[in-house]
């Protein structure tokens, strides 16, 4: 009996460290894929800012080139 309940007892630590091992590497996959997915997402907004500042620049300079020339 004592033999029996031993083994059980080391079966369901054995489980038990298997679930924790098992949780944590889903922890650290799911912190990756967030961190993945945020790191292009700000990388696309930075882009898209970025390109709309060029644009709004670009148009800025055109609209004063041609308020000069008008002028």
């Amino acid at each position: 009996m004592a033999v029996a309940v031993g083994v059980n007892v080391a079966v369901a630590v054995a489980v038990g460290v298997n679930v924790a091992v098992a949780v944590a590497v889903a922890v650290a996959v799911g912190v990756n894929v967030a961190v993945a997915v945020g790191v292009k997402v700000a990388v696309a907004v930075g882009v898209n800012v970025a390109v709309a500042v060029a644009v709004g620049v670009n148009v800025a300079v055109a609209v004063a080139v041609g308020v000069g020339v008008g002028v």
